[in-house]
């Protein structure tokens, strides 16, 4: 069966864009054009494309993706290798959960700093955010990479 690229975003819950995009990077065939200059996607496309958006709704970088997608294309191989991709991703998540929890801990510690009644330029949040790292009472604030 062949789709139009709004038929295979449908199906697979992804924009005509991010169709594209997963195209320019090989991780799907290039589309057949018709007489009618429409592209039309076949079944391996909607196969991969659903792969590819399972793997991002687990948080998979785009590098991951490519590396299954790689082994994909060896399917008599061992998938040790793609177990590899899964235990390293895993490590990752773990990494991120305990970034947040320290997060949560700092927020936590801001919101029982702040007393309501207070204007803003007494606000203990406020002032706690404007600190510098030397004098921040609730440890260092760092950013989370979310991939």
């Amino acid at each position: 069966m062949k789709f139009t690229i709004g038929e295979l975003a449908k199906k697979t819950k992804l924009s005509a864009d991010a169709i594209r995009f997963y195209e320019k990077k090989k991780l799907i065939a290039p589309a057949q054009r018709a007489n009618n200059n429409y592209r039309y996607y076949d079944e391996d496309s909607l196969t991969r494309l659903t792969f590819i958006r399972h793997c991002r709704e687990l948080g998979m970088s785009l590098k991951e993706i490519e590396a299954l997608h790689l082994q994909l294309q060896h399917p008599l191989n061992n998938c040790s290798e793609v177990k590899q991709v899964i235990t390293n991703h895993l490590a990752h998540v773990n990494e991120k959960i305990a970034q947040l929890k320290v997060f949560k801990e700092q927020l936590e510690q801001l919101q029982h700093s702040c007393h309501s009644d207070e204007t803003i330029q007494s606000c203990q949040i406020i002032q706690a955010l404007q600190r510098s790292d030397d004098e921040q009472f609730f440890g260092h604030v760092s950013t989370i990479d979310l991939h």
